[in-house]
């Protein structure tokens, strides 16, 4: 309906990181911060009007109607030259307790308002342009330096000179979403047998799966979300831009044919997306499913190679184990690329197809990967 189209529109300019931000009891503190990237964890109070089949949807609020909670959301930007100790100055966890890899208490750290003042103050000079949108709560923005509202103590044409970067929004995030986000107390292998994933791993993937959250997967494969970043769209399957691809020519902006052979392939980042629900993770694959397996390697890699004329015997194709979201997928990386594909998570499609041609092999068979302190 209009109402719940105009009330979406309002929930997603609440999701903008600037007004986020600007909320007068917004409190930043620091996840990570590397050479290369920080995320942020932003809190604050949000009053929020559901759509009522009665009312129209105003920007008055009606007490009954109205409910006021805490919002947390995770804001993952591309390191801004210069400022890592800005960004890092209020951890949420101790450098002691990161070190020691126990499971300290989340927020042990008292929040430290000045220091979030002075990151919210130093953020608050960007404006940030909506360059993708997942259609739930991942956004994609860019973030420039405004001239006129930077802080007296920065100088502004050295802002200016930073340049553009990319963020990344979640919000709001689950907590399941910001404890992968905080800081590591290290790993731990696990040697999941087939009792131990038909008992306690398969009953919490599923608990994910009817929690709603992979909502947004359906915006992805039905092409309603990010279609600038749709690579191939088949009967079964999408190819898509990863978001980890960080230095891709911006899709929106950027003519397709500038994308061949541009030099940031060498961070080549591709997903494949199944359309088909019900596929979790590797562990639900059969022999039914080795079509679909060979359909995303031979036309994903086709389409790669048509789109940024890189070959196919320089691109990995591989799949996750445990995946990052329980809808089956695959990536795409270049060789030189070799993020996520440690031997302990990856398994090459090649692989996995001979594999499932002996029965039910991904049911029978122990598997190992390695498992973040604390995770739940």
């Amino acid at each position: 309906s209009n109402k719940h189209t105009q009330y979406n529109k309002m929930t997603a300019a609440a999701r903008n990181p600037l007004a986020i931000l600007s909320r007068e009891d917004c409190k930043v503190q620091s996840l990570t911060v590397s050479d290369q990237h920080a995320t942020l964890l932003l809190t604050s109070r949000t009053d929020e009007k559901a759509p009522d089949d009665g009312d129209e949807i105003s920007a008055t609020t009606d007490d009954q109607n109205t409910t006021t909670k805490t919002t947390q959301s995770l804001l993952k930007l591309t390191i801004v030259p210069f400022h890592k100790q800005l960004l890092g100055s209020n951890p949420v966890l101790s450098q002691e307790d990161i070190e020691k890899g126990q499971l300290a208490e989340r927020n042990c750290l008292r929040h430290d308002p000045s220091a979030s003042d002075k990151i919210l103050s130093f953020l608050k000079q960007y404006t940030f342009q909506l360059s993708s949108d997942s259609g739930e709560e991942y956004s994609y923005y860019t973030a420039s330096p405004e001239k006129g509202k930077s802080d007296p103590k920065d100088n502004e044409d050295m802002l200016s000179g930073i340049g553009k970067f990319d963020v990344e929004l979640i919000s709001p995030a689950t907590p399941n979403q910001i404890s992968r986000a905080m800081p590591s107390l290290g790993h731990v292998l696990i040697e999941e047998t087939p009792k131990m994933y038909f008992e306690c791993t398969k009953p919490y993937i599923q608990t994910v799966v009817d929690s709603g959250s992979l909502s947004w997967i359906k915006n992805l494969v039905e092409v309603k979300k990010e279609k600038e970043r749709l690579l191939l769209n088949q009967d079964d399957f999408i190819i898509n831009i990863d978001t980890k691809w960080r230095s891709h020519p911006p899709p929106l902006t950027t003519p397709r044919e500038e994308w061949m052979n541009h030099p940031s392939t060498v961070d080549l980042y591709c997903l494949g997306i199944c359309k088909q629900s019900g596929i979790t993770c590797l562990r639900d694959l059969t022999s039914e499913h080795i079509p679909l397996l060979k359909g995303m390697m031979k036309e994903g890699l086709a389409a790669i190679k048509s789109i940024y004329g890189v070959d196919q015997d320089q691109i990995r194709v591989f799949i996750h184990y445990q995946p990052q979201f329980y809808h089956f997928h695959v990536h795409f990386t270049r060789l030189e690329n070799e993020v996520g594909c440690s031997v302990e998570r990856g398994h090459l499609v090649s692989d996995v197809i001979q594999n499932l041609l002996l029965e039910d092999y991904y049911k029978k068979r122990t598997i190992t990967y390695k498992l973040k302190k604390g995770t739940a």
